[in-house]
Order: structure tokens, then sequence, then C-alpha cells
């Protein structure tokens, strides 16, 4: 990675051969650009995009990494086609739209934690404004209450790309992952992208563990049939996204052929309080029926 450069890194699926759906990637490459020229106008500016307002993204290719896609955005190159504030040049771009991306989709996939500490360090960054221009307290805290409310309008009017940027992950690849930042590596993983999907009404859980009976499978669609944890005697369909399901036999296909018991790393993802989906990520151990 060089400086000035944010990595866009699709794993898994299709990406393991280099590949990813066309479709797919197209609609995901015109949602990050959104929501990367939307951001770099908002922290530029200090004000909101005006209607169908762009700013001009350099995209340069590379050869992939053994097992992955990835997509390199080159911020820097395009620092001149805008007048950037003085607290943005002095941050760093790749800083601060890395910031910005890991806080739109942690924000609208209902991971909070994520979200306070990307809104934090965009907040720290700011504080910067203050003593170059030798702001009052008070003035800078309403200020900063303003350009918060100005933030949160605007990823809300950010989820149809957020959609769109997260398209691949599901049907063609595994998990997205966004490099770049000061702040960890942001994975956008199957739970995280139906949770963007679902337009906030799809709450998942963190990763845990638990006990599922499975009952069949379907294996060219990553597919379980399990027992609700939730209401015994009903069933779901359960995601894996266990890479050892590729494999058969495996853990999944031998408990499904004794309709047993597997202990398995699990997302859970609820609408309305309802359990709705299944997201089994990893086994613990064999069958333990």
């Amino acid at each position: 990675m060089v400086e000035g450069q944010l990595v866009i890194k699709y794993d898994g699926g299709d990406a393991i051969s280099h590949t990813i759906e066309m479709r797919a990637l197209g609609l995901s490459l015109i949602g990050f650009e959104k929501i990367i020229s939307d951001g770099l106008i908002f922290m530029g500016n200090d004000r909101l995009p005006r209607r169908r307002e762009r700013h001009q993204l350099v995209v340069k290719a590379q050869g992939p990494a053994i097992g992955s896609t990835e997509i390199p955005f080159q911020i820097a190159q395009s620092l001149g086609l805008l007048p950037f504030g003085w607290w943005l040049l002095q941050t760093g771009a790749t800083e601060v739209v890395g910031g910005w991306l890991t806080y739109v989709f942690a924000k609208l996939s209902g991971r909070t934690n994520e979200a306070a500490m990307a809104l934090d360090a965009l907040s720290r960054a700011r504080e910067q404004e203050l003593a170059a221009k030798a702001q009052s307290e008070a003035r800078w805290l309403e200020h900063e209450a303003a350009w918060r409310d100005q933030l949160f309008a605007l990823t809300a009017r950010l989820v149809p790309s957020a959609i769109k940027a997260v398209a691949p992950i599901g049907p063609s690849v595994d998990r997205a992952e966004l490099l770049g930042a000061s702040l960890p590596p942001f994975v956008i993983d199957l739970p995280t992208a139906d949770a963007i999907r679902a337009k906030g009404e799809l709450e998942v859980t963190e990763l845990q563990e638990t006990e599922l009976r499975i009952d069949g499978f379907v294996h060219h669609t990553k597919k379980l049939n399990v027992e609700n944890p939730d209401a015994p005697g009903t069933y779901l369909s359960a995601d894996v996204r266990d890479p050892a399901f590729d494999i058969v036999p495996n853990a999944y296909t031998e408990a499904a052929n004794v309709k047993g018991v597997l202990r398995v790393q699990v997302k859970l993802g609820y609408r309305a309080g309802q359990l709705e989906k299944i997201y089994v990520l990893n086994h613990c151990e064999r069958d333990a029926a």
C-alpha cells in the first residue's frame, strides 16, 4: 500500500480465484464512489453535497493478492480537484476517508461500538481547527454539534449507496475489508451486509457460540436446515461461511446425516425481535450428539 491509498479488498467466494461477479462489482464501485465523494465534499467544504454534485476519484488497479481481489483508491492524487479544508489536508485524506467509510458502514449495520470509534477519530481530527482558528470553546462546541447533525443526515441519505457497495457480499464473495485508515481494518461480512440491506430492520448479534441441531444441508448454496434455537420444533435456513463446508465430508454434513448437534460460532439476525437469520462462521467441535 502506498501513501494516499485506500484499499477495498474482497475475500472468499469467487475472490479466491481472483474473480468477482461483474454486475455486483460494478454496483459496489458505484456505491463506494458515491459514499467517498459525498464524504470528501462534506469533510472538505463543511457542508452537505448539492444535488448531483460529485468529487472526481482516481482508481488504480493492481495485481491481486493470492486469494483475494483488491481495488485501491488513490485519494491523494485527486486532492487538487477540490478545495479541501485545512484540517483534512493536515490529517491526510486517506485517514479521513477511511474513518468516514468505517463510520458509514458501521452505523448503517448497527455496529455501534465501531461507529462510535470512527466518529471519535473524525472528531479528534477536526479539533485541530480549534487551535488553528483560535476559536472559543463555546463556539467550537456549537460548530461541532451542527457538524454532527449534518453528518448523521448525510449518513441516512447514503443507505442506497451502501446497499450497492455491499452487493457482491453473499452472491459472489464472502466479505470486503477496508484498509488504509488509522482505525483497525473494517470487515464487512455477510451479516453486516444483510443488516445494511435490511435498512436497519435487521439486528445482528456479535459472534457467539451455540449448539445447533442440523436437520439437512444444501451444499451448492451453502445452506443448513437447523432447528430454531429460540423455538424448538421449528426450523430455519442457516448461511454457512466456514471454508470447511466446501470440502465434503465435513463436520456439518456428518451432523446432518445423523440429525446431530454441532457446536458452532454464529451471528444471529433478528427482525422485530424474531430470529430470522443464522450465520454460521465456524464449528467448534465435531458432532456432540
